[in-house]
């Protein structure tokens, strides 16, 4: 095998590790995503959860303010009752007095309903501050592990790079250029193997002119179908 294969055998290996590695790079900020939405999912839930108890807590302080008043209304009615001297107005009175007792029974029962409810969402409450918590903690851990993750993965990449640098210097300039050419346009992987006498990119099945070429290894092919630059790949590969 010349020089020039070698080395885009060589480059094709790097090419390989580094497309995997991009991909997984490319991954991480979708996973941040989805990370940070469980978190924000949680906190939300639970702010939604706080305002319905505030609500409740503002209706349940309304309910009392409306008891007191129909109660001081019932009391200001009975307070005239003995100062009436027609039946007519007597009457009125009690009817009143029935009145507001109606709307306060009914106001009672509001507010215990009320009651019940402040009280459940009260003791589910701490369910939910938990659930945001671990939300919280387990998020800060994967974050922490992705970060790590990533951080491995692009000094790989700066690895690679400097390795594909210094063999692309070493390639004639017009080998080069096709390289990286080809490269651009096929997703990062200019060079792929024959393999059982199809192109390892596209699949397509080589010519016998192509085939006994490669075997000789003496210079650059490529597919008709891809534009690839396919190599043969060395015994015992």
């Amino acid at each position: 095998m010349t020089e020039e294969l070698q080395i885009l055998w060589s480059l094709r290996d790097l090419d390989d590790r580094l497309v995997t590695l991009e991909t997984a790079l490319g991954r991480y900020p979708g996973e941040r995503r989805l990370l940070e939405q469980r978190s924000s999912g949680e906190r939300v839930r639970l702010e939604a959860h706080k305002q319905r108890i505030h609500d409740l807590q503002l209706r349940h302080r309304q309910g009392e303010k409306d008891i007191e008043a129909l109660q001081a209304e019932e009391r200001k009615f009975q307070g005239q009752l003995p100062l009436v001297k027609k039946n007519e107005e007597y009457q009125a009175l009690l009817k009143e007095i029935a009145d507001r007792k109606a709307h306060r029974s009914d106001r009672e029962t509001e507010l215990l309903v009320l009651m019940d409810d402040e009280q459940r969402l009260l003791t589910e409450k701490p369910v939910l501050e938990q659930a945001l918590k671990t939300a919280e903690s387990e998020t800060a851990t994967r974050l922490q592990m992705i970060g790590e993750r990533e951080q491995r993965e692009r000094a790989q990449v700066d690895e690679i790079q400097t390795q594909r640098r210094a063999l692309m210097e070493r390639l004639p300039t017009g080998i080069r250029t096709r390289y990286e050419r080809i490269r651009v346009s096929r997703e990062g992987r200019a060079v792929v193997p024959i393999i059982k006498g199809s192109c390892g990119g596209c699949f397509r099945g080589q010519s016998p002119q192509v085939l006994q070429d490669a075997r000789r290894r003496d210079r650059v092919l490529s597919c008709d179908g891809c534009g690839r630059l396919v190599i043969l790949p060395p015994e015992g590969e």
